[in-house]
């Protein structure tokens, strides 16, 4: 997502925007364990929120972002009788780094990474058998912080109203999503270890700058 760089001068330097943008995240899980790998589904949930970018000169910008995501990953056990859905929602700081071709033109298409910062608000895992179905509160055996790298390309139209812009992206983290502890479902105790699930996932979205 950007708002990239609009003049052709060197007093173009220095010039801020801001925007907003929204679209789908298609996340997954990496470092699934060999068993279950087979299994795993990928989760489609939404993306959006705010941008504020700073040019350091008509090709190349700086962009810090907050969005909200939806994450998560689905898989299934026991010869497909259980079901898993993991659902996580985190707020994210992305801080990219933009480069912008054709400046001065109105159709700018443009390249763009960056590390991604992020806060996890809310983790739900959904165990659903053909007899039973239990949402369970995840939030004290998920990581609340989560760091990644994003990579990506779009680009901008500048028109009268402002520009539109197109934007995919690709972000890996590198936090592990799952603690080690206790949980309850239907008043039985179940233990999970700290696994090596990281998330990740690509992202398309549409926003306009200002």
């Amino acid at each position: 997502m950007l708002m990239a760089v609009i003049a052709g001068s060197p007093a173009y330097a220095g010039k801020a925007s801001f925007g907003f943008r929204a679209g789908v995240n298609i996340s997954n899980a990496s470092n699934i364990p060999d068993y279950w790998e087979e299994s795993i589904d990928s989760k489609t949930g939404i993306t959006a929120g705010a941008f504020f970018n700073y040019a350091l000169n008509e090709n190349f910008s700086l962009q810090p972002e907050l969005l909200y995501t939806q994450k998560g990953f689905g898989g299934s056990l026991v010869d497909d009788v259980v079901e898993l859905a993991v659902s996580l929602d985190y707020f994210e700081l992305p801080i990219l780094a933009k480069y912008a071709f054709s400046a001065g033109k109105k159709f700018r298409p443009v390249l763009f990474a960056g590390p991604s910062f992020a806060y996890c608000s809310s983790s739900t895992l959904t165990i659903s058998t053909w007899i039973l179905s239990a949402d369970i509160d995840f939030s004290s055996l998920t990581h609340t912080t989560d760091f990644g790298m994003v990579l990506g390309t779009g680009f901008d139209y500048e028109t009268s109203g402002g520009t539109i812009i197109f934007d995919m992206r690709f972000t890996y983290n590198f936090t592990k999503v799952i603690l080690s502890g206790d949980f309850e479902i239907n008043g039985d105790t179940e233990t999970i270890e700290e696994d090596d699930f990281t998330n990740y996932g690509l992202s398309i979205t549409v926003g306009l700058g200002f």
